[in-house]
Order: C-alpha cells, then sequence, then structure tokens
C-alpha cells in the first residue's frame, strides 16, 4: 500500500469531484438533447468513479481496512485515466467513443485544471 493512498483526504476528494462533475454539468457540449458522445461517456465515467467513493466508509478507511482502501486506491486511479483522457488529443478517445476522432472535443481549461485538482487530493 502506498503512502499516498494512506493520506487520501476523503473529504477534500469529495469535494474536488464534485467540482469536475459541475464543470462537465456546464459545459455545452453536454447539453441536451444531443449531448457528444466522448463529453457524456467521460461525464458518465467521473460521476461513476465519484459513486463509488462515495460508497467507501470513511471510518472503515481511516482504520486501515484493506478494502476500504482498496476501493480508494480505485477511485485515484480512474481520476488519473479520466485526467488523461480529458487531454487526449490523438483522436482515439473519439474513436473509442462513437465520435469524429478528426475533430476531437475540447473540455476547455477550466474541466481539465478541475481534473487535475482532482488528481493532486
Amino acid at each position: 500500500m502506498s503512502t499516498q493512498q494512506n493520506n487520501v483526504n476523503l473529504e477534500a476528494l469529495d469535494a474536488k469531484m464534485n467540482e469536475l462533475i459541475e464543470a462537465f454539468e456546464a459545459h455545452p457540449q453536454l447539453q441536451p438533447p444531443t449531448p457528444h458522445p466522448t463529453a457524456f461517456f467521460l461525464f458518465d465515467f467521473i460521476k461513476n468513479t465519484h459513486n463509488a467513493l462515495k460508497r467507501v466508509d470513511a471510518s472503515k478507511y481511516a482504520s486501515g481496512d484493506r478494502q476500504a482502501r482498496e476501493a480508494v486506491q480505485e477511485v485515484v486511479g480512474r481520476n488519473q485515466f479520466a485526467s488523461v483522457l480529458l487531454t487526449d488529443s490523438s483522436g482515439k478517445l473519439a474513436m473509442m467513443t462513437g465520435s469524429d476522432p478528426s475533430n476531437p472535443i475540447d473540455f476547455g481549461p477550466t474541466i481539465k485544471a478541475k481534473a487535475a485538482a482532482v488528481t493532486e487530493v
């Protein structure tokens, strides 16, 4: 178990993930009736990751419970992966999500900064 995992502040991580979700919800290409497939995919991935964090029992995590620690490590890893995906300019993410790889979505500086902040908690 890494030292970094031992130092995860669950409340701070929850708050930062909420900020990222709010930034996604405000993104113009995520708006109905036809949200951009890539934006929708990443938004869903981040929301599912946040839901996994909310299922962690903070007292078990603090006491060193193996399952709680593993769950938090999974959340941390998924957040790092989301941050990498948000900066993809190769078109591979667009292909993976059924979008046009020659015209990848620009998530903008706000979402990218919020995603980076999540990985720094």
